[in-house]
């Protein structure tokens, strides 16, 4: 069977690697061969090859843990084992120990940023490792912060019966909420206060084409760099993450 049309031979670029090594570990290979256009065979041999590190033994590390629990779900074992430099099977112990070592108790600002980051794409299972939160924890979470699976991500994992339902559509009335809140308001607000999902949110004021006001692009450049410095909590550092990827 021949592949599609448009999708790229031959030698990687500089750039394609430097994408490839930095979204990899989060995006998996079918996400990052649909942005690079290229197939998914060549991705997973060209992540095979660039992942690959020494054969390691002992203790897990910190940053051992951190690569798992960002990985999880998106890489497959044979990938994950490589980027590691571990057997398959310990891997599944670690992986194990995770989900089991279960965290309770106010969520930090880095846990609401990797759940808003993570959640559209994990099932609720791979997230348990992800983030050493129970199903329910987890689940709570995710409603505080308007977060939703990604349609096509619960198309092709759930059983057609269980499926989410699908937000309805737009009313006119919440469209002028909408364009009258937006401007002034970060994301999470305006999903809270609509009682949609941030995404959902996103993706209509796009549709509009609405933007944000300065003093509220301000307000979000300040808290991103107190995100990045280690200040700023709660909900607000959250709605900041958030806003940066939208329009």
């Amino acid at each position: 069977m021949s592949e599609p049309r448009g999708l790229r031979r031959g030698n990687w670029s500089v750039t394609e690697l430097e994408r490839l090594r930095q979204l990899l570990p989060r995006r998996g290979v079918e996400t990052m061969a649909a942005l690079l256009r290229r197939s998914v065979a060549s991705v997973h041999r060209k992540a095979a090859e660039m992942l690959r590190v020494p054969t390691r033994r002992g203790d897990w590390t910190a940053s051992d843990d951190q690569l798992l629990r960002e990985s999880f779900g998106a890489l497959d074992l044979h990938l994950l084992s490589l980027a590691l430099g571990r057997q398959p099977a310990d891997v599944r112990r670690r992986a194990e120990f995770l989900r089991t070592a279960v965290r309770s108790g106010p969520w930090t600002r880095a846990e609401d940023t990797l759940l808003k980051d993570l959640y559209g794409t994990r099932s609720d299972a791979d997230l348990e490792v992800c983030l050493s939160r129970t199903t329910a924890d987890i689940g709570a979470a995710a409603r505080r912060l308007c977060l939703a699976k990604d349609k096509r991500f619960a198309a092709q994992s759930e059983p057609a019966a269980v499926l989410p339902q699908r937000m309805p559509r737009w009313t006119a009335g919440e469209v002028e909420r909408l364009r009258a809140m937006y401007p002034d308001r970060q994301n999470l607000e305006v999903a809270r206060l609509l009682g949609r999902t941030v995404t959902s949110v996103a993706n209509k004021a796009n549709q509009l084409g609405l933007k944000k006001g300065p003093q509220v692009l301000t307000d979000i450049g300040r808290k991103n760099v107190g995100l990045r410095y280690g200040r700023g909590d709660g909900d607000d550092g959250a709605e900041a993450a958030d806003a940066v990827a939208t329009p």
